[in-house]
């Protein structure tokens, strides 16, 4: 085992020698136990501890000239990089004073100086016990050192993660014809279950999905992606949206972990008639709002993702003028309140109700301050997904 440094600071003389020699001679198994460096007052001692080899700990007389050992404790403990060394004040029988004052200016214990072999063991002993203590704080900031640079790394991936999952959130493509679209996506933590995609399709057609993996983080982002990447080709391939969930539902299996799964809605909608096909497993229902009040898009029971959707029935709805159709995941209904009261469905539809002769994006915006005020002064703990179809009024 390596000896330790010491710095002992002592105007006597003849103390400085008999410490530092005694010291120096005290052997653990054999080997020696301390290097010992001496110093005659703080203003040394200083000098010594910041152009020579730094001490581990700091033994120290309290009164010296130029600078005593209180000075010399708020020196050390006043500068960052030398405030964690340990400074032990040597005192005289009776020197309460001094006790007091030294440990107010930053001595972390003091010891009676020795008069005898059994004092001077006792000295040894205070000093290897506030080295382990020194050895533990040290690995203590280590490892504090070292999950700070875990985090760092880990919130940077995380960023780029999010920037990764955003870029891979499509923008509402450009109208063709009387219909308008608006999203917003808003995860709960950086990274998010929930995913959306439109598909350009054939006669002026347009083809919108929203799924919800359970969950949130990076293993349902990861699964997102991968229910983004298999739904895109299913969109040209079938003609009917339960057919799309359904294959979807196959394909999605042998990737998703035990536990996994998602819900899903999906829609074609005629951009130059109105007309919606949809369908939807274990998801929200779809809500119409306009002129002659809210209606649903009911879905089916079950789940995604683990291989029991055997076909999906579909319907059929036709938004007319001044009509709009809204898709979200349950991360908004399932909101709470400080009381855990659900932000829910019935709420839901009457902001919506209420906005319906907005453009998509306002009504987007009142039902974001709606839930900002349910929630508040907290905020929804699932990712929340809505998307605004409308028909334009004539």
């Amino acid at each position: 085992m390596a000896s330790r440094r010491l710095l002992l600071v002592e105007d006597s003389s003849t103390m400085r020698r008999m410490l530092s020699t005694m010291l120096m001679e005290e052997r653990l198994e054999g080997a020696k136990c301390f290097e010992v460096e001496t110093a005659v007052d703080g203003v040394q001692a200083l000098a010594r501890i910041r152009t020579e080899a730094r001490p581990e700990l700091i033994l120290t007389d309290y009164e010296m000239p130029e600078l005593d050992g209180a000075g010399l404790c708020r020196a050390v403990k006043a500068d960052k990089e030398l405030r964690s060394i340990p400074i032990l004040m040597l005192t005289t029988l009776g020197d309460t004073h001094n006790k007091i004052a030294g440990l107010e200016a930053g001595a972390d214990d003091y010891i009676q100086k020795p008069k005898g072999p059994e004092e001077f063991q006792v000295l040894v002993a205070r000093i290897r016990a506030h080295l382990r203590i020194a050895d533990l704080n040290a690995e203590v900031v280590s490892l504090t050192r070292l999950q700070d640079s875990a985090i760092k790394k880990h919130k940077f991936e995380l960023g780029l993660a999010q920037k990764v999952q955003f870029a891979l959130m499509p923008r509402p493509p450009k109208p063709r014809g009387i219909l308008r679209l608006a999203v917003r996506y808003t995860p709960a933590n950086q990274l998010g279950g929930d995913v959306y995609d439109f598909y350009r399709l054939e006669n002026n057609r347009l083809g919108i999905l929203v799924a919800d993996v359970s969950g949130h983080g990076v293993n349902s982002a990861m699964l997102s992606g991968m229910v983004k990447a298999l739904a895109a080709p299913l969109s040209l391939a079938v003609l009917e949206p339960g057919e799309l969930l359904a294959g979807l539902d196959v394909a999605t299996e042998q990737y998703f972990p035990e536990g996994y799964f998602c819900t899903g809605f999906y829609l074609i909608a005629d951009e130059e008639t109105g007309l919606v096909r949809y369908a939807g497993v274990g998801h929200p229902p779809g809500i119409i709002i306009g002129p002659k009040g809210p209606r649903t898009l009911q879905s089916n029971p079950g789940m995604l993702g683990i291989g029991m959707v055997d076909g999906t029935a579909g319907d059929t709805e036709r938004l007319e003028p001044g009509e709009s159709l809204v898709i979200y995941t349950d991360g908004l209904t399932d909101a709470m309140d400080p009381c855990d009261v659900l932000f829910g469905e019935e709420r839901l539809k009457t902001v919506l109700q209420s906005h319906y002769g907005a453009d998509p994006s306002e009504i987007l915006n009142r039902v974001d301050e709606a839930l900002d005020r349910h929630t508040a002064p907290g905020r929804p703990s699932d990712d929340i997904n809505i998307i605004v179809l409308q028909h334009l009024a004539k």
